[in-house]
């Protein structure tokens, strides 16, 4: 925030309580996204990612080595 004169306690109060509110939204945040990275971790989640991106790209591979091997000989 910027910085600021108070002339109330009051305002210091309002200013307390917002920056409280704000680093309470911050942490219920945190705790979203914490929930989203483990479930990212799970094993189906894991599975799907492997089956999906490092198996399609080995597979792909190993095709196109076999396939110029083939036409080398």
């Amino acid at each position: 925030m910027k910085d600021r004169i108070y002339t109330s306690f009051e305002e210091v109060d309002k200013d307390l309580k917002l920056l409280n509110l704000r680093r309470q939204i911050a942490q219920e945040e945190i705790k979203g996204d914490l929930i989203d990275i483990k479930s990212h971790f799970e094993p189906p989640e894991l599975l799907s990612f492997l089956r999906d991106g490092v198996l399609k790209k080995l597979l792909f591979s190993w095709l196109i080595g076999f396939i110029i091997r083939k036409i080398r000989k």
